[in-house]
């Protein structure tokens, strides 16, 4: 429900604002989000750790069903992009606080499957949430585009109530405080490698979703087969992720990001293949790292330990999309899609060596017990 209200907006916020203010910068109103992502994980990590999961979850839902209102009464465009930032820490909230529920909630032998279902639901929402808001959008009207989400949003409230208030993990008898980051944890393996190999493939994704349509006249037929791709890969993994090798995993799907990118420089007429080589990658990649995640992360820590790891979701697209725009003006796109597809076929070779070390497993804390 939550994914679906926040990807409403991706077809229909640049045309209302454009409508509204012929001369906005559509860019920095909609990019706008990635501040409140970006800027806030750190603190959503530690309110997580300090409130506990639910509590911040029902937060984000709060402070979405809040902002709906503001995007109507905006009397100008640097007043939306404040209002895009709240939503942006929003989704950081929600986000991250679902995540480490679930993962506090299941087994460990369990993690990759349920993992591979959340990142499968996540995915269905970023399919449905666009093409009904291009539908209300176009039918009624911005005012049934925001009643659109709050309805979504009321939907997602409801159905958060049963979820258990599970209170943040007791810190450890040695651990003098829970307000810094665990960094000891953070900068060494697996979950070091794990945000470097997330932020990598993210970086290709935005770069995908920000200059493809440039590129290839149909990449909307990309869009969606490879939404189709994740979400049928992800329940295979739900299925039988705990019994592949997450090294392989996590190295070709990465190998298969890079593979597309380079095959879409050189034969874009086969679009389609392409298409379903990269959803091959992109579906399994992040449940997989997620699940590595989780069971490295300290548990008094995990909700900053994610906020980091999430963040590089958040750094990786920005790069791809803005960090990338200098280039386009020098280099033709079908030479930037080779070069990022390079990239994404060397992470892949790195990811071999470096996920064939064992993973090191946390302890449980008292309330995991």
């Amino acid at each position: 429900m939550y994914f679906t209200q926040v990807t409403v907006l991706f077809p229909v916020l640049p045309l209302y604002v454009n409508q509204r203010w012929q001369d906005a910068p559509i860019g920095f109103v909609v990019g706008a989000m990635a501040i409140g992502l970006l800027c806030f994980r750190p603190l959503i990590g530690w309110l997580i750790d300090r409130w506990g999961r639910k509590p911040v979850l029902e937060l984000g839902l709060g402070v979405m069903l809040a902002i709906l209102p503001l995007y109507l009464w905006s009397p100008t465009p640097v007043w939306l992009m404040g209002v895009r930032v709240l939503h942006g820490i929003s989704q950081a909230a929600f986000a991250t606080a679902s995540q480490t529920l679930l993962v506090d909630l299941v087994a460990v032998e369990r993690r990759t499957a349920l993992l591979g279902y959340l990142a499968m639901s996540n995915t269905i929402g970023f399919s449905l949430g666009p093409l009904l808001g291009s539908l209300v959008f176009h039918q009624g009207g911005f005012l049934a585009t925001v009643l659109l989400m709050a309805g979504l949003t009321l939907i997602g409230i409801v159905l958060s109530l049963p979820l258990p208030w599970k209170s943040a993990a007791v810190p450890l008898p040695r651990q003098p405080t829970q307000s810094g980051f665990p960094w000891k944890a953070i900068l060494r393996y697996p979950i070091r490698d794990a945000t470097l190999l997330f932020l990598t493939n993210s970086f290709l994704h935005g770069a995908v979703v920000t200059f493809l349509p440039l590129f290839v006249p149909n990449a909307a037929l990309f869009y969606s087969l490879n939404a189709l791709v994740a979400v049928l890969i992800r329940f295979g993994l739900g299925r039988w992720g705990n019994r592949l090798s997450r090294r392989w995993i996590v190295s070709l799907a990465v190998l298969c990001s890079g593979t597309a990118l380079i095959g879409i420089s050189l034969a874009p007429d086969l679009l389609v293949l392409w298409s379903i080589v990269y959803g091959l990658g992109f579906g399994s990649l992040f449940p997989v790292l997620s699940a590595v995640v989780s069971l490295s992360a300290p548990p008094e820590a995990r909700g900053r330990v994610y906020s980091v790891f999430l963040a590089g979701f958040d750094g990786g697209m920005t790069l791809g999309g803005a960090g990338v725009q200098p280039i386009v003006s020098v280099l033709p796109l079908n030479h930037l899609f080779f070069v990022l597809g390079s990239i994404g076929c060397g992470a892949s070779v790195v990811a071999l060596r470096q996920f064939s070390q064992p993973i090191p497993k946390q302890p449980q804390s008292i309330d995991n017990q």
